[in-house]
């Protein structure tokens, strides 16, 4: 599997949203500084920013809309997909990244982390009593 990983700033607050069938899906942009070595001043150039489109499913989705808004830094894991789609009748394409996962820098912010509990590790229910043999006495 190719994974990218990008570190960059929310330019906007997360968008959370459901799709038809319930599942959450979350969009982030994200804005990607860059800089560069200039060996004529001796010093690093600063260059426009890289503006990346992300989601994110599931309780990924719903972990990082709760936890995360304009401004926080980020670094996000995960593979490029095609993004395209029609608008106002025109044909438009780009690239997305598949968030795999997100996590918020702590250089310049704090954090109080608090585990959900996984939907697959829920207790086994309860069993059900054993049917009771009711025979009629003879």
């Amino acid at each position: 599997m190719n994974e990218i990983t990008i570190h960059g700033n929310l330019t906007a607050d997360p968008e959370l949203r459901f799709s038809p069938g319930g599942v959450p899906v979350l969009t982030l942009n994200v804005a990607v500084n860059r800089s560069r070595y200039d060996r004529r001043t001796g010093g690093y150039t600063n260059l426009p920013p890289v503006f990346h489109r992300v989601v994110a499913f599931n309780q990924l989705a719903e972990n990082a809309a709760t936890s995360l808004a304009k401004g926080a830094t980020v670094t996000i894991t995960g593979q490029l997909a095609d993004d395209s789609y029609t608008k106002d009748g025109e044909r438009r394409r780009g690239i997305k990244l598949e968030a795999a996962d997100i996590a918020a820098s702590l250089r310049y912010a704090t954090a109080q982390i608090t585990r959900n509990k996984r939907p697959d590790t829920d207790p086994a229910p309860e069993p059900l009593p054993e049917p009771t043999s009711e025979e009629p006495a003879a």
